[in-house]
């Protein structure tokens, strides 16, 4: 109430001086009523002044027209969850289509209950069911949407706004339907996941570039880059894991931005991706590179942290991603072009092994 009342008087204080006086005048001449149903019984000759009132305390209410469809669609959530409730009451089946008893499947964990969902139906009554319990986590959401079995896209986009992590969810959505349900919810949501980039998980932010560059190519990759504000190391890194296949048509890199083993993993992905078109062992070394990266938190690393000199992990991936590059080397069937700069990568990764090696030893003696 002290709240409402200092906001109440600092909007009155916002009028402009004549119209404040008399507003004040009005409310504080004697014998005027103090309840707020006083005030409507006043005359024609006091109606601007009620109005000034009203408006004022009108202007912190909720915005309705805002809120109704998320209010709808968590009214929606609900009755879908009832309606599941009392068919498997009725029919004393669990998710699965197993029988069960009373109570028994209340007891069960999520991972549990997610190995006992075998149909789009029961991962669907997962989903209402963690939401309407509270406890629809992002995990257990990526693992549900995600799912190849889970085809009820179309429910679940229908009632976005009554979801928990309504963001991320929507990203998943949109890149697991087709045509135009996925640019509706794309259009509807792309600016709220380029203004709330740094909040949502790597899963969310990689689904993103897929769909970016799946509905708008290369230039929607390249606008998106430059809409998120805050861009990092860790930004640019995650966008070469999600777009390893076309690594080499990105938009190039400052050799600031990044340290020296994420300058080798950015130069190897552009050079081996140039051979994907036409190799499928290509994608399949594209997709290695990319997983000796996560296994090796490389994203986590900025230049500060390599002033220390190289770390285990940094050491660890260097190794791997020599192998993968002699490999790929090898293959008769590159371009020139191809190879060649496959082994300006690998000249540049022994010089930086080297260089690591040394400092090794000067930390031993």
């Amino acid at each position: 109430m002290k709240r409402t009342f200092a906001t109440t008087l600092s909007r009155l204080t916002k009028q402009k001086p004549a119209d404040l006086r008399s507003t004040l005048k009005f409310l504080t001449q004697a014998g005027k009523g103090t309840t707020l149903s006083s005030l409507f019984e006043s005359g024609k000759a006091e109606a601007s002044h009620i109005k000034h009132i009203v408006n004022i305390l009108n202007n912190d209410l909720p915005d309705v027209e805002f809120n109704k469809k998320r209010v709808d669609a968590h009214y929606d959530i609900l009755m879908s969850r009832l309606k599941h409730v009392v068919e498997k009451s009725i029919s004393g089946d669990d998710m699965s289509g197993a029988r069960t008893m009373p109570g028994a499947a209340m007891q069960l964990s999520f991972q549990e209950k997610f190995a006992r969902c075998h149909t789009s139906e029961s991962l669907y009554s997962l989903l209402l069911e963690l939401q309407v319990a509270q406890k629809l986590s992002r995990g257990a959401m990526a693992k549900i949407v995600m799912n190849r079995n889970f085809t009820h896209l179309k429910q679940v986009s229908e009632n976005l706004p009554g979801f928990s992590h309504e963001v991320e969810l929507a990203v998943m959505v949109s890149y697991r339907l087709r045509g135009a349900d996925s640019n509706e919810i794309y259009k509807a949501y792309s600016s709220r996941w380029s203004n709330e980039w740094h909040g949502m998980t790597r899963i969310a932010q990689n689904l993103v570039w897929k769909s970016d560059h799946r509905l708008g190519g290369i230039a929607a990759v390249t606008q998106r880059m430059h809409e998120i504000e805050g861009w990092s190391s860790a930004d640019m890194v995650g966008l070469y894991q999600a777009l390893y296949s076309v690594a080499h048509q990105l938009p190039a890199t400052s050799s600031a931005e990044l340290t020296k083993v994420q300058q080798l993993f950015v130069a190897a992905l552009r050079a081996l991706s140039r051979a994907v078109p036409t190799s499928e062992q290509a994608k399949k070394n594209c997709f290695a590179v990319v997983r000796a990266c996560l296994e090796n938190k490389l994203s986590s690393e900025s230049s500060n942290s390599s002033e220390t000199g190289a770390s285990v992990f940094q050491y660890r991936f260097m190794r791997r991603l020599d192998d993968l590059l002699q490999l790929s080397v090898r293959d008769a069937g590159l371009r020139p072009d191809v190879r060649s700069a496959i082994q300006d990568v690998l000249d540049s990764l022994h010089r930086e092994e080297e260089q690591v090696r040394s400092q090794m030893v000067l930390k031993f003696i």
